[in-house]
């Protein structure tokens, strides 16, 4: 009998296994954003990509051969606009974000992305 539970349970804790070793993907997060020439604060809720890679070190490090670490990167995304309501004249009242759609782990493109490590600090307007 518990050899018949355990053959029935190896698929499901296989791809459970899969799913710890690659967890690239969606998830929600809250942008904080402040307009000082508009004079308020708001918090914008969008999806973002985070999540580990399966990532291999060299033993030894080649000065010919380059070396990267993959990160979980945006595959596909689009951008959202917020506009701060009562504006004076002049003012910068529109806030553009991205939003991802997909999520893939890849070498971090740094022409289009901050490649740092995030700060886990939640801000807020009043934390100045």
């Amino acid at each position: 009998m518990h050899f018949v539970v355990m053959v029935m349970l190896l698929p499901a804790l296989m791809m459970a296994g899969s799913e710890c070793r690659s967890s690239c993907r969606l998830t929600n997060i809250s942008i904080t954003v402040e307009s000082e020439e508009c004079g308020s604060c708001i918090t914008i809720d969008t999806t973002a990509c985070a999540g580990l890679c399966k990532t291999q070190e060299s033993v030894y490090r080649s000065p010919l051969m380059l070396s990267y670490q993959n990160t979980c990167n945006f595959r596909e995304w689009t951008y959202e606009t917020y506009e701060f309501k009562g504006c004076p004249a002049r003012a910068d009242s529109v806030f553009t974000y991205p939003v991802a759609l997909s999520c893939e782990c890849s070498k971090c493109n740094s022409d289009i992305t901050d490649c740092g490590a995030l700060s886990q600090q939640t801000l807020s307007c009043n934390a100045h």
